[in-house]
């Protein structure tokens, strides 16, 4: 690669013969590395990742920790649930005991408590807004009066004289605008959402271990870009979701979302704005000029207005935590329990909540024993029984027993009953058994495999669909890649939010359905709500909810397929410009199962070549013509070269931008087996011809998730086994999930 061999003096070899020698050296050496690193299969004890860890409390206690509040996973070149990839440090478990506390502090709040009926809270925005703008135009047309009469700041009622500088140069857009804004007819009965009422907000109490229906009731005025039809709804942690209006402020109509609050934030706080960038918080003029295609003038332009907002609730779900079914045996919760504030009873409280916190292992006499002389100690020490119990509950939850996913070490490959039960349930759900996988007999076929079909299809099954696909998907490098939204002022923060989910919407669609492994290459639907199908140019009626609607796709259409999404698009770009290398990369690793090697240390810039204006094709051909890099790039750069036609949010476009011209897109192709194409639907019909490759890259993948560690050469027969039960019914989704969880590999050490 770095041209020493052959010396100089020797003859030089011509670039396609040091190309296949560097494509041949390449395979040969990744072959060796993956023998060289095979452990036979073994796996190594893992903890709790944040997902899991999430999702078990949230069986304790009914709630859920925010991921945030959770220690990190760290790096992980695979998946999160491969033990090998774990760190675990003494900063850890000071973080764990510290959490496990703050858990068991709201487990007294809200675990202890009568669950309460559903209410509603109701804000009409205009209440405050509407108010507060003509007090401020009145006050500030006062001033400006006495200042047309000479009187000096202390007169007018300023602070100082600088905040009545800021006033008057300020007077377009902090009175004259509100003032154009009070003009408008339904001011007194909504709010218009523009730079005058930049939002419209609605607050609310709520218990952490129930759903809220959160209600917007308004329209849009007729005649806007399709674009601004679309709010956001967040709150002060992190963005809820968007939502597509769909009435006028003549005739509102209601649409919905439904959300929880995490640990920590039982106060509701929901916020709705029109979705534009984060860069436009403080005006919207230049955004609205941008996307309605003419020059800005003083009225504001409005486009939602928004009658009313509601939070509606709480509802709980069928299933309580396991905390409370410990204290309210058989009852509902709240009111008397025989554990509550009675010392006498807490070494059996700690022994019961131990036995489901450490997933129906018993931790040991000694354990217990302990933990109750620490509840004994901070009671002596003048502790309330209350906060002498919270330190046990710390330590429980902080402990490897809680932590970490045991399995017995012992001469037995099979797994017993409890570790399968276990196994299974955090392949599947993310989270501990329940009651009932806890007494199947999994030893029994029969029962197991109805186990298996149970769980997939209960709505606990969304934690794989997400878990997994967000990882395959390469979510991580997609949140680190940042838009300019100056450039692509359509590409918000909404948009960015749906296109993670509508990748987990759209694998969610082909699990249900058991489709076939082959729509990721292609598929005549999407998966997309207002705010994408907005994006993409796609025809879809406003949706009265934040769901996601399964919408079939014309015969001719690009769209279609895990490539052709938002969230792979932008992925496979710089930020700054689309990268056929990126993406054609991908493309080869995730649907051909041809990850290609790692660039060598020496390879130059793409651009490096030329100083002049260039398309990305021009560019990345040029940067083929170096020997060192043709061997890796004669593939995945064509592939790429077929995806050039949507932009780096992933939008259509049929022209890019070079210098200051608009050059057509060249995206035709020929595959280094002679495989032509001349657009994306074509490729893609190419691509199709690789589904066993796609099938293998996916079953190998979901076994490594689900064992918590990589696939090894030693797994080889296993794997075709799989592969040959799928074969016949085209590598289906849910059925390959499913023969995952029934293999010899998966229901042994």
């Amino acid at each position: 690669n770095g041209g020493d061999m052959p010396p100089e003096e020797a003859t030089q070899p011509f670039d396609d013969e040091m190309s296949a020698a560097l494509d041949t050296l390449t395979g040969v050496l990744l072959t060796a590395r993956r023998r060289l690193t095979d452990h036979g299969g073994e796996i190594t004890m893992r903890r709790l990742n944040r997902r899991e860890y999430a999702n078990t409390i949230n069986d304790l206690f009914g709630f859920t920790v925010s991921l945030n509040d959770i220690p990190e996973d760290g790096e992980i070149a695979t998946f999160d649930t491969v033990g090998a990839e774990q760190l675990f440090t003494s900063r850890h478990f000071e973080q764990y005991l510290e959490l496990g506390k703050k858990i068991a502090m709201e487990s007294f709040r809200f675990n202890y408590s009568p669950h309460a009926k559903v209410s509603s809270e109701r804000k009409q925005p205009e209440e405050g807004v509407t108010k507060r703008l003509r007090e401020e135009v009145a006050e500030s047309d006062r001033k400006m009066a006495l200042k047309k009469q000479g009187a000096d700041w202390k007169a007018m009622g300023f602070k100082d004289e600088g905040d009545a500088s800021i006033l008057f140069q300020q007077w377009d857009s902090r009175v004259e605008m509100p003032r154009k804004y009070l003009q408008y007819p339904l001011v007194d009965t909504g709010v218009y959402v523009s730079d005058a009422a930049k939002w419209a907000s609605v607050h609310r109490h709520t218990d952490i271990r129930a759903d809220y229906i959160i209600r917007v009731r308004g329209g849009v005025r007729p005649g806007m870009d399709d674009l601004r039809s679309i709010v956001r709804l967040w709150d002060r942690q992190a963005i809820r979701g968007t939502l597509g209006m769909s009435g006028t402020p003549e005739n509102p109509q209601t649409v919905e979302m439904r959300a929880r609050q995490t640990m920590g934030h039982s106060h509701m706080s929901v916020s709705v704005r029109e979705n534009v960038p984060e860069n436009t918080i403080n005006t919207m003029r230049g955004y609205i000029s941008k996307v309605e295609g003419k020059s800005f003038h003083p009225d504001p332009h409005p486009s939602v207005w928004i009658d009313w907002l509601e939070i509606e609730g709480p509802f709980y779900p069928e299933t309580r935590g396991k905390i409370e079914d410990i204290l309210y045996p058989g009852k509902p919760t709240g009111g008397h329990s025989i554990y509550i504030w009675d010392d006498s009873k807490i070494r059996e409280l700690i022994d019961k909540f131990c036995f489901e916190a450490f997933r129906r292992r018993h931790p040991g006499k000694e354990y217990i024993d302990k933990l109750h002389d620490l509840f004994q100690q901070n009671r002596k020490e003048g502790m309330n029984h209350g906060d002498a119990f919270v330190e046990v509950m710390g330590v429980i939850l902080a402990s490897p027993g809680f932590l970490f996913i045991q399995e017995n070490e012992s001469n037995k490959k099979e797994l017993n009953n409890l570790e399968l039960a276990t196994r299974l349930s955090y392949y599947l759900w993310s989270a501990p058994p329940d009651y009932e996988l806890y007494a199947a007999d999994l030893s029994d076929p029969a029962i197991y495999q109805k186990q298996v079909d149970r769980m997939l299809a209960d709505p606990k099954a969304q934690a794989f669909r997400d878990g997994f696909i967000s990882q395959w998907g390469e979510f991580d490098r997609y949140d680190a890649i940042t838009i300019d939204n100056n450039e692509h002022f359509r590409f918000n923060e909404g948009v960015a939010h749906d296109a993670k989910r509508e990748v987990r919407e759209f694998f969610g669609v082909m699990i249900d359905e058991n489709q076939p492994a082959s729509r990721l290459i292609d598929s005549d639907f999407v998966v997309v709500n207002n705010s994408l199908a907005t994006h993409y140019g796609i025809d879809l009626p406003p949706l009265k909810d934040a769901q996601f609607q399964k919408v079939a796709l014309p015969a001719d259409s690009p769209r279609g397929g895990f490539m052709t999404q938002a969230a792979f698009l932008v992925t496979g770009s710089n930020g700054e410009r689309s990268s056929p290398v990126i993406r054609g990369a991908l493309v080869m690793e995730k649907l051909l199962h041809d990850e290609p090697a790692p660039p060598p240390p020496n390879v130059p810039e793409l651009g490096s070549a030329t100083n002049e204006p260039k398309t990305n094709r021009e560019m990345v051909e040029a940067h083929q013509k170096q020997a060192v890099c043709a061997s890796c790039h004669k593939k995945m750069d064509v592939i790429g070269f077929g995806l050039e036609n949507f932009d780096t949010t992933g939008q259509w476009r049929d022209t890019e931008k070079v210098g200051n011209t608009q050059v057509p897109i060249e995206t035709g192709g020929t595959l280094p087996g002679g495989a032509a194409f001349a657009n994306v639907q074509e490729l893609k019909k190419v691509l199709l011809d690789e589904e066993e490759h796609l099938a293998k890259q996916l079953v190998e993948s979901i076994l490594a998730y689900a064992l918590g560690r990589t696939v090894e050469f030693s797994d080889a027969d296993d794997v075709e086994e799989i592969l040959a039960k799928l074969k016949d019914e085209n590598f289906r989704m849910k059925s390959m999930i499913r023969e995952v969880a029934l293999s010899p590999l998966f229901r042994r050490r």
